[in-house]
């Protein structure tokens, strides 16, 4: 527990533990100045992607560091757009799937539309799809029923019509038009609010060698004091994260057996390796309107 000799990671001192793509990283609470829900951000042009822009903070400006994009992984802009887009797509494509399945039906083709849920370009999706968000997972489990229900319509749909109950199948399927498919088409409809709402980003506003700045990170965890920091960081321990981790803590909540490794970010890095002096002197005085879910 003793600090390591020149170490910039206090022992025996609280810890912000925060999430990036699944892993944990934690900053000194004593630079920490708060935290917020991510405002709307500034864009200035001709710095590096890592740079995302200015945020107004307390009336001042103060640069936004994506630490995502500064650790070579997607933004999370992007992988709410990228989701959001994909659902849209989806949805889509059950329509379609209903009006081709409607049409083949009426025409005496042979059934050709997937009736494996499993086998549909949103059912793969959905069977590798994970999230820790509690209530984005529930709301998700939604699916799972009435995307069965209208892949299993198909089975029914070439029955009927296999013994000349062409008429049958065309009233299942309608009936499905305005029930199970409907149910369908407005759990997709309720995805992006709530992955905007769910998935939203954080704003830790910090400071380090007397300069303010703000990290851009998906979830905060904890405070906490930590255990056994290990100063450098034991090579192979994280990722190519531009040597701003220099320090793994552990931490060991009380109801598991383990400690998980917490990589320490050593903010100093970020103000060395960007000049961010008189950057914020671009984006307006008034402050940004604070972005809602």
């Amino acid at each position: 527990m003793n600090n390591p000799s020149g170490s910039p990671f206090p022992a025996n001192a609280e810890y912000l533990v925060f999430s990036i793509e699944g892993r944990q990283y934690a900053v000194p609470g004593s630079n920490v100045v708060s935290v917020i829900n991510m405002p709307v951000e500034t864009v200035i042009p001709h710095v590096p992607p890592a740079m995302r822009g200015i945020i107004s903070f307390q009336e001042n400006n103060v640069t936004l560091f994506d630490l995502r994009t500064l650790f070579g992984i997607e933004g999370r802009k992007k992988e709410i757009d990228a989701l959001i887009s994909n659902m849209a797509a989806r949805k889509q494509d059950h329509i379609n799937w209903l009006n081709t399945l409607l049409k083949e039906v009426d025409n005496h083709q042979t059934i050709t539309v997937q009736t494996n849920p499993h086998l549909c370009a949103f059912g793969k999706w959905y069977d590798k799809f994970t999230t820790d968000n509690l209530q984005l997972r529930s709301y998700m489990e939604r699916f799972d029923t009435p995307h069965k229900e209208i892949h299993a319509l198909a089975i029914t749909a070439a029955e009927l019509a296999g013994n000349d109950d062409t008429a049958g199948a065309h009233t299942l399927i309608k009936q499905a038009e305005s029930g199970v498919l409907a149910k369908l088409l407005n759990l997709f409809d309720g995805i992006g609010d709530l992955v905007r709402r769910y998935m939203m980003e954080y704003a830790i506003v910090c400071e380090t060698d007397n300069v303010q700045f703000a990290i851009a990170v998906d979830d905060i965890n904890f405070f906490s004091p930590l255990e056994k920091i290990e100063y450098p960081a034991p090579k192979g321990i994280a990722r190519d994260e531009n040597d701003i981790v220099q320090a793994v803590g552990r931490y060991r909540a009380k109801s598991e057996d383990e400690y998980s490794n917490i990589l320490l970010l050593e903010l100093g890095q970020i103000t060395q390796q960007f000049d961010i002096d008189g950057l914020a002197d671009l984006a307006p005085s008034q402050p940004q309107p604070v972005a809602t879910a």
